[in-house]
């Protein structure tokens, strides 16, 4: 079985790491603000205090921003043709770049949705 390293020598690691970021943090966020976000909407309910639950929309909706910007700053080495990388590297490269920006896009309306039933609904609706 041949090394993965000799298939692509001179592959840059630092651009495989941005774009797994982009595709992975997005969805970490959401399921970080579903979990939390209910855990501490019941601490919010008995204090009648909505803080820590914006907070942790907040929190959330940046750890999806952090995944958006890790798989778009990988964008001028996806768009440039590299020498020593094959065609289909660089077409998997960009379907990483183009999934990780679509999945911050649809985690962010999702975080942005429960963020909006935290101003609709009451403390304790939650």
């Amino acid at each position: 079985m041949p090394d993965p390293v000799k298939i692509v020598p001179n592959e840059d690691e630092g651009i495989n790491f941005r774009l797994w970021l982009g595709i992975l943090l997005p969805p970490i966020a959401g399921g970080v603000n579903t979990l939390v976000g209910y855990m501490v909407s019941n601490y919010d309910c008995n204090v009648h205090n909505r803080h820590l639950v914006l907070l942790t929309n907040a929190l959330s909706a940046a750890l999806c921003l952090a995944g958006g910007i890790s798989a778009y700053s990988a964008r001028q080495r996806t768009e440039q043709q590299v020498d020593d990388a094959s065609v289909s590297l660089l077409h998997t490269r960009r379907f990483m770049m183009r999934l990780g920006l679509a999945f911050t896009v649809g985690f962010l309306l999702f975080i942005a949705a429960g963020t909006v039933s935290t101003f609709v609904l009451h403390a304790c609706d939650l």
